[in-house]
């Protein structure tokens, strides 16, 4: 892997002419006139070469605000309205909302297909990134498989990262930083590429009104009630120490994370 200084001006030290075949991601851009590659932002240049020395992948990380949808990407948006069947996604506070269709989830017929709401959030794939229309959406992956794609639960706690640390928690195998969270705590995660991020340990934020009924129930224990009580606020405060955390590792270093884990937890 390579990592340099580039502004747009420079040249690139990629080789597109010999035997290995080279990828290009964002902030690089392709000249179709005559197939040059130049960069487009300042930032980082990343390549890297798969083992066989036969493809290779070349992108500049800068950090930058605004996200550009880009094809496979992987996102979360939050839903903010209706449109015939479909559903319109904002990806970011205030930007050009998105194409979610009714019938893009796995098995969904006209008669069976999901009732979206707004407000609530969805983790989808790019399937369509063309400047002059509609970014549009999908819940499957590319075979056309659920692929952990859908709705997200509301007991998640979502909140925002820099683009270019998502990125790293999502394709960055060295990253430390959810390994150490997770010999802290048990957590699902949903990580979009736009900056979003949707956590929650145990049962999250919201009381599963089915459980708490069950735990009533349950010969009118107030013990059991109480402990169950505690169980809820402990994934409470789990959850949003979880997202503390992870918030706070954008501005440090990987030697300061062990520190920042236990700073994030200390109130439990």
């Amino acid at each position: 892997m390579s990592h340099k200084l580039i502004i747009p001006g420079d040249i690139l030290p990629i080789d597109t002419e010999g035997s290995t075949k080279t990828s290009i991601g964002p902030g690089i851009y392709k000249n179709p006139k005559n197939h040059t590659i130049i960069p487009a932002s300042a930032g980082l240049l990343n390549i890297k070469v798969n083992k066989k020395q036969t493809n290779q992948v070349a992108y500049i990380e800068a950090s930058s605000k605004r996200y550009v949808p880009q094809a496979n990407d992987l996102v979360i948006g939050i839903v903010v309205g209706v449109f015939g069947e479909s559903y319109k996604l904002q990806l970011q506070d205030f930007s050009t909302t998105v194409v979610l269709s009714m019938m893009a989830f796995p098995n969904a017929t006209k008669k069976n297909r999901p009732n979206l709401k707004v407000g609530q959030a969805v983790y989808a794939r790019v399937s369509q990134a063309i400047p002059e229309v509609e970014t549009e959406l999908e819940c499957v992956d590319s075979s056309g498989k659920e692929g952990g794609f859908g709705l997200l639960s509301e007991a998640g706690y979502i909140f925002d990262l820099q683009l270019h640390f998502a990125r790293e928690l999502l394709f960055n195998p060295n990253s430390i930083v959810l390994e150490k969270l997770a010999a802290r705590c048990q957590f699902e995660i949903a990580i979009g590429i736009n900056g979003k991020v949707w956590i929650k340990c145990g049962d999250g934020l919201v009381v599963d009104q089915t459980k708490e009924s069950e735990k009533e129930d349950a010969e009118g224990d107030s013990k059991m009630k109480d402990a169950a009580k505690g169980n809820y606020i402990k994934d409470m405060k789990s959850t949003l120490s979880a997202a503390k955390y992870i918030t706070r590792c954008q501005y440090i270093t990987q030697e300061e994370i062990d520190k920042e884990l236990v700073a994030a937890f200390k109130s439990e």
